[in-house]
């Protein structure tokens, strides 16, 4: 464990300080880091320390196939390095792996199989909305039969899961929920009446959204006291979930041919976040993840900046990596402090939408077309490596923004 310590220190050591930041500092920035499995690399532990957010997808088997350091151990590190991060691990309700080449998921799949969990549709076949994972469907609806202990799958999961992972871990902070879908995305006899049910009909809609809402149900009962994060292919106004959690996730936002900026447009994007929030707590937890390249800075500038607009966390992916990295920009350093001003509703001028902080403002050019601004005295360009044409440091009291385009600038001290 001593030299586990020494590594880290060392690691740590080899990265820029970061600025002091307090709770309610801005940028916010979130982590999705359930890619490789390397949370016993100290430099890796360094680099997710730095995040306000970090949702980590630890295996079953961690703590056993890592005595030298279990979830314990890494979750208690990365909380050293930064006490304010808050931690949370990866679960999934809706689908899961039908063959045992996942040791650690048998039992799993030993229950899915004994009460026969699996959806199907009416030709009695297994279903799956992407082949991608190799996972399959599995029957949350009303409908599925109870096991012998008069459970349905989303309370035997809850249990199973805070067994393998909370129980014996209150370091964590958030139970994360992948999947929380609008509806299924797959056709299946859901009702179990020989016919195929349209996902479509808002009938099974419901039932989808019911299992998942029975799930969160079953997980308060068993941890009261953490956060639960959902990822969101929706805003949550549907009664079955609209406030039900504490956090969400909006995955690809930018970035993606899937996500709503490039379907739609700007303006849908912001409606998403905005009406998301408004369908959370108070203070939630919003992280607002896009996927580009490591050193396209402006789409980086433009997506963090459109965040910024309002109080979300702001999740970066490098879409060489997903999230097997930290990906990390000068902006990420910038020292904003609180917001000065609510998430604004219109353009300050010319198109181009603004927000101040303690620190600085930020400003988002979501339009088509170059734009040149005027700013009042006080303001100066981020110090950076990454972007020198942008961030050198300079007063800035008119700055130019190229379409699909945004700048942080400090004020000056």
């Amino acid at each position: 464990m001593k030299k586990i310590t020494l590594l880290l220190l060392l690691a740590t050591l080899a990265l820029p300080p970061l600025h002091a930041k307090t709770s309610g500092d801005f940028p916010r920035l979130l982590g999705m880091n359930i890619g490789k499995k390397i949370y016993d690399n100290p430099a890796y532990q360094a680099r997710l320390a730095r995040l306000d957010v970090v949702i980590l997808g630890f295996p079953p088997d961690w703590d056993a196939s890592h005595p030298a350091d279990p979830m314990t151990a890494v979750v208690g590190n990365l909380k050293r390095l930064n006490p304010l991060i808050k931690v949370g691990q990866y679960t999934i309700l809706n689908e899961a792996y039908d063959h045992r080449s996942f040791p650690s998921d048998e039992d799993i799949h030993s229950e899915i199989e004994k009460n026969h969990w699996w959806l199907r549709n009416a030709k009695g076949q297994q279903v799956q909305w992407t082949t991608k994972y190799g996972t399959y469907e599995v029957d949350i609806g009303e409908w599925a039969k109870p096991n012998e202990q008069g459970q349905r799958y989303s309370e035997w999961l809850a249990e199973r899961q805070n067994r393998v992972y909370f129980k014996d871990h209150p370091e964590f902070d958030i139970w994360y929920c992948d999947n929380v879908m609008q509806r299924s995305r797959v056709t299946a006899d859901w009702d179990h009446d020989g016919r195929d049910d349209d996902p479509t009909d808002p009938r099974i809609q419901a039932v989808f959204r019911s299992g998942m809402a029975r799930y969160w149900t079953a997980l308060r009962a068993l941890q009261p006291k953490l956060i639960l994060m959902g990822n969101t292919d929706g805003d949550l106004s549907q009664p079955e979930y609209r406030r039900k959690l504490d956090a969400a996730f909006i995955e690809g936002w930018m970035g993606r041919s899937w996500s709503i900026e490039h379907r739609q447009n700007w303006t849908a994007a912001m409606a998403l976040y905005r009406t998301t929030r408004s369908n959370l707590p108070d203070g939630a937890i919003l992280g607002v993840n896009v996927q580009g390249a490591a050193n396209d800075y402006q789409f980086l500038r433009y997506a963090m900046a459109s965040c910024l607009m309002d109080d979300g966390y702001f999740s970066y992916a490098d879409r060489a990596t997903i999230y097997s990295s930290v990906s990390w920009f000068d902006e990420f350093d910038a020292p904003l402090g609180r917001a000065k001003t609510q998430p604004p509703t219109q353009p300050w001028k010319q198109g181009v939408w603004r927000r101040d902080f303690e620190g600085g403002i930020a400003l988002v050019n979501p339009t088509d077309a170059p734009v040149t601004v005027t700013i009042e005295q006080g303001f100066r360009r981020l110090t950076g490596k990454q972007a020198p044409e942008v961030n050198n440091g300079k007063a800035a009291t008119e700055v130019t923004l190229d379409k699909k385009d945004g700048i942080i600038l400090v004020r000056d001290r």
